[in-house]
């Protein structure tokens, strides 16, 4: 008589891959040899479901859940990076051929890239003295093709979001949210990302919370969530019925794949748990350097819309004129600016005259869409001095980096060193 033969446990996932996870993190050999020993005793073999889908214990849908309460928010949805955010939110709101987005002309050239990937335009205008979206620049540019209106929380500052969400009501215009800079930060006590009908966060390694590659798009809107989740998961439609006929025209179209990684939803965890602390590290230590730098003549700091709410990662200086920029920002004083890295000439992708995609609108194919789209009847006509309030602004800002661990007594330091040598250097 034959014998049933059990089927063998496979574990496509276990301690090898773990392991090397552990090896990123730069554990010494000796920790590494000890955690080896330490996994060797568990009673089962160590496994992972590193797909968010059909996996009860999904960090992703963790992060999504805790992500939703900590910002506020109805809907949380985890993407692999923040213009995926992007681009799913503007189909989300029904960008598309021939319709226009207004931006800032200072923001990473990935908030323009999504909107350009969305087959909409790029209206591309002025910042104010704070370094984010004007809002009479945003009002001067809309017109009947104007679709949506892209805020950009730039080095954590806040934008005027009362303004600017009161336009885009009184317009009928969506408001939708770049914090990819801006993590935790707030305006008016509401937080960023919050104010708009999306608000779509990065969690790049750079940004306040990182997750490697990643990002999250939050909204109050169940129609907007529905269709932005659509778009993240090449249209598989995760809807309450997943495989039901559409319940209302533009439920159902094609996608990309941008769903998040198990692995990066569970860093996430961790770093959203120390969110709280990582802001209030880095807005004292701007707080002390505000108190504590005496600045000299042609120099004052810029002014946040809400210096509470900001994320403090960044402090920023206004000079009077672009020749004591100059001499302050290439003097090697430890700060940043003239628009490209404090060399003058150097191209920066974060100030649009560099953005050479957009002013020369290039395209993948000869055809030129969406800017020789059929549907776009006025293109908008580029330059690189377009937005010359934003030029001038930028040309005349310098930027002090600082970290949530910052002691006061580092501080102090720095402080007291940017005194010496701005007072040295513009004499």
């Amino acid at each position: 008589m034959n014998k049933t033969v059990e089927r063998p446990s496979y574990y496509k996932y276990s301690t090898d891959e773990l392991m090397r996870l552990v090896d990123l993190f730069n554990v010494s050999p000796a920790g590494q040899k000890a955690i080896k020993g330490v996994l060797k005793k568990e009673k089962k073999v160590p496994q992972a479901c590193l797909f968010r889908y059909y996996n009860e214990h999904s960090r992703v849908q963790q992060l999504e859940k805790e992500f939703a309460a900590k910002m506020g928010s109805k809907h949380a949805l985890a993407v692999n990076s923040g213009t995926s955010a992007l681009i799913a939110s503007m189909v989300a709101a029904g960008v598309g051929p021939g319709t226009e987005v207004i931006l800032p002309g200072y923001t990473f050239f990935a908030s323009v890239s999504a909107i350009v990937v969305a087959k909409g335009i790029p209206v591309i205008v002025d910042i104010d003295e704070s370094l984010t979206l004007d809002p009479k620049a945003v009002e001067a540019a809309i017109t009947p093709r104007t679709k949506a209106i892209l805020v950009v929380h730039m080095v954590g500052h806040p934008a005027q979001m009362d303004k600017l969400r009161a336009i885009a009501d009184r317009h009928k215009l969506y408001l939708i949210e770049d914090v990819a800079q801006a993590a935790g930060g707030e305006y008016k006590g509401k937080y960023l990302g919050t104010w708009g009908h999306l608000g779509c966060h990065s969690f790049d390694a750079y940004k306040v919370m990182g997750t490697g590659e990643g990002g999250m798009i939050v909204t109050d809107d169940e129609w907007l969530y529905t269709r932005a989740q659509s778009y993240h998961d090449t249209a598989a439609c995760w809807r309450p019925d997943r495989y039901g006929r559409e319940r209302k025209a533009g439920e159902l179209f094609c996608g990309e794949n941008y769903r998040m990684s198990e692995m990066a939803g569970a860093i996430g965890l961790a770093q959203l748990r120390k969110l709280d602390e990582t802001v209030a590290g880095t807005r004292r230590a701007y707080k002390q350097l505000r108190k504590e730098v005496k600045l000299p003549a042609g120099v004052k700091w810029v002014e946040p819309h809400d210096p509470k709410g900001l994320c403090g990662y960044m402090a920023a200086l206004r000079f009077s004129t672009f020749d004591l920029a100059r001499k302050a920002i290439t003097a090697g004083i430890g700060l940043g600016g003239l628009a490209g890295g404090g060399v003058q000439g150097m191209r920066d992708w974060h100030v649009y005259w560099y953005w050479d995609h957009i002013l020369e609108q290039k395209t993948a194919t000869t055809e030129g869409c969406p800017f020789k789209c059929p549907h776009v009847a006025v293109a908008p006509k580029y330059s690189a001095d377009m937005c010359p309030r934003t030029k001038d602004l930028m040309m005349r800002t310098g930027l002090i980096g600082l970290l949530p661990t910052d002691s006061a007594k580092y501080v102090s330091q720095v402080a007291k060193k940017l005194t010496e040598d701005l007072a040295r250097v513009l004499k």
